[in-house]
């Protein structure tokens, strides 16, 4: 694989969806070694399990030994090697061919040749009915205008007494009310005061870089960029540009999987990345009792 020293870019006639999820899969925001080299996926997977330890919980890879797993949305196959390393037949789909492109290096990497990868899209997913046993998707159909088309696709493929699980944005959540809809816009606001995003950067540990995103953001839209709730949770989920974010509570999801038989939620994950000491803080017991009533990742396991 050639040398990514920074981000791969999307080939050109992409959408603003795919573009944006094709320049900032979440990984490359957690790494600083080489793109598509074994230290930066070592470093992205270590990141990941680390801040969210819930995902292991909720998914239990070893269970799925010797099934049928899609992964909707498989972004550069973290959880996907898991899957596999857990012998799982894995196949992985996302619309991102950057993802799609690193994620077969990484399970070339790992030896793991018999995992399927598919660029497409999750709305019209590439396998056949009801020929797989679980269909995961860890953060992406909220990303999407046609969400409905998902699930149900994924109702589609699913054996009967197969499962869907999958995480989601939680409206009722501290990260919704608190985090984005007060804290994140009082500091959109500061941004336009001298030296305020040095100081914002030092505090929070965020990327100068995406501060003055969002400071190119408020010059764009003016104070509508803080009045508009959805322009103003679409920028400040997954980072400035990206196109759309949704958020659900347990009756969304209820609604959202009325075709299955069986729907479980769950809560996690309180999100406190962005204040001083936060990842401690969300590592502690008050913080693990906190989440499972208002964290932000809302985690849904549909029977079909």
């Amino acid at each position: 694989m050639e040398d990514r020293s920074n981000r791969l870019q999307a080939p050109p006639a992409t959408s603003d969806r795919q573009r944006f999820w094709s320049e900032y899969q979440p990984g490359f925001r957690f790494s600083r070694h080489t793109v598509g080299t074994p230290e930066f996926f070592s470093a992205v997977e270590e990141h990941r399990y680390r801040l969210e330890p819930a995902i292991k919980e909720m998914v239990g890879f070893p269970r799925w030994a010797a099934r049928d797993v899609l992964e909707a949305g498989c972004g550069i196959g973290t959880d996907g090697v898991n899957f596999a390393r857990s012998g799982a037949r894995y196949t992985g789909v996302d619309f991102s061919p950057t993802a799609i492109e690193l994620a077969g290096h990484r399970f070339e990497l790992e030896g793991h040749g018999t995992a399927v990868l598919r660029h497409a899209s999750i709305a019209e997913l590439p396998v056949e009915d009801e020929s797989q046993d679980l269909v995961y998707s860890n953060g992406v159909i909220h990303h999407m205008p046609d969400t409905d088309r998902a699930v149900a696709e994924m109702h589609r493929v699913l054996r009967p007494g197969g499962t869907a699980l999958v995480m989601v944005y939680h409206r009722s959540s501290l990260n919704y009310h608190v985090n984005i809809m007060l804290v994140r816009r009082a500091m959109a606001l500061g941004l336009l005061v001298p030296g305020a995003p040095r100081a914002f950067a030092l505090l929070s540990g965020e990327d100068p870089a995406v501060l003055d995103g969002h400071r190119q953001l408020l010059a764009r839209h003016g104070m509508r960029y803080l009045t508009d709730r959805q322009l103003f949770l679409d920028n400040n989920t997954d980072g400035p540009d990206n196109p759309l974010s949704k958020v659900y509570d347990r009756s969304d999801a209820l609604r959202l999987f009325g075709e299955f038989s069986k729907v479980r939620t769950r809560v996690r994950f309180l999100n406190l990345r962005a204040y001083p000491g936060g990842e401690s803080i969300g590592r502690t017991g008050l913080a693990r009792r906190l989440e499972r009533r208002i964290g932000w990742h809302l985690w849904i396991e549909a029977i079909k």
